[in-house]
């Protein structure tokens, strides 16, 4: 019988949890600073950004559910990686969105909602940098699992004896 490891049974599956947590914690204050920004200033950036939150989030929850119900099969990281894949790439794209508006003049000409929000804005740059480096180490940590962690095979008594009867044999002392 071949008992595959299950990716979240391995290091490399806990240290990617905690980084998926990490993921949804920025996108959580990501989502709640676009969120109090979209009521006023309705920009392409923080529009982007905003879905990116909120796909994130649900991205976050359906992959990790899928792959908690089926951990038993050997494709089951294949989702994870999927998405992790596909996120990193938009939290780039947002965070490059954020750093272009906000770095290319002072917070104090661009005004968020009316107000003068310096911090606000950057908040949400970094959180978006810090979502986006998540979801790529997350996607890294799956790809290290896929190539270096090898299935462990368990035999039965039965298949255990056909093997040692097979290699004595072979080798001639049987």
């Amino acid at each position: 019988m071949e008992r595959t490891e299950s990716f979240h049974g391995h290091p490399l599956g806990a240290v990617g949890w905690v980084a998926r947590a990490l993921q949804v914690f920025s996108s959580i204050i990501v989502l709640g600073i676009t969120a109090w920004a979209v009521t006023e200033t309705k920009t392409v950036t923080v529009i982007y950004t905003l879905v990116i939150s909120v796909l994130s989030l649900l991205a976050a929850a359906c992959s990790g559910l899928i792959s908690c119900v089926a951990r038993k099969r050997r494709w089951h990281v294949l989702i994870l990686m999927v998405a992790d894949g596909a996120l990193s790439y938009l939290w780039l794209t947002s965070f490059i969105f954020l750093a272009l508006d906000f770095n290319r003049v002072s917070c104090h000409i661009n005004r968020w909602h009316g107000e003068t929000v310096c911090s606000r804005q950057y908040t949400a740059e970094a959180f978006s940098f810090t979502a986006f480096f998540t979801t790529f180490l997350g996607l890294v940590l799956e790809i290290l699992f896929v190539y270096y962690a090898r299935p462990r095979t368990v035999l039965s008594k039965e298949q255990t004896e056909q093997h040692l009867a097979q290699n004595l044999n072979e080798a001639g002392l049987m």
